[in-house]
């Protein structure tokens, strides 16, 4: 299986409108954002992290709780998923214990591309947890 996957990390909303909004109603729309509703709104994404299927794979394998690793597995299943805060409670537990288990090994690359993937993916996660309408796509391209 080629290809890659891709973690996109939302970097903007934009109105999909147009007319202005007046000055009375931008209240509400800011609002209506910043919990989440996308009526009229397009979402922004850049590419943050990325690497080859297997890469993605071998994390996969390394990860032991079964619900980290069903979210995460979704892209190769689905094509994409969506990471937001509700998320969060189980992936950074999952990702640094691992992340954890596999420094203390003895056969482990300290610079391997899973433990870099993973080490960059918790600064994202830790990213989306610090803003309030943050949250990150993952997609699987294929070749």
């Amino acid at each position: 299986m080629g290809g890659r996957v891709v973690m996109y990390q939302l970097t903007a909303k934009l109105v999909d409108s147009e007319i202005d909004i007046p000055p009375d109603a931008q209240d509400i729309m800011y609002y209506t954002l910043s919990v989440g509703h996308h009526t009229g709104v397009m979402d922004c994404f850049s590419a943050k992290l990325s690497c080859p299927i297997e890469t993605f794979e071998s994390v996969l394998e390394n990860i032991a709780d079964d619900r980290a690793r069903s979210k995460l597995g979704g892209i190769l299943r689905f094509g994409e998923i969506q990471i937001d805060k509700s998320h969060l409670p189980v992936l950074k537990p999952a990702i640094k214990r691992t992340l954890r288990e596999l420094f203390t090994r003895k056969d482990t690359n300290p610079y391997s591309a899973e433990l870099v993937w993973m080490s960059d993916f918790i600064q994202l996660l830790d990213a989306t947890e610090k803003e309030t309408a943050m949250y990150l796509m993952g997609r699987r391209i294929d070749d």
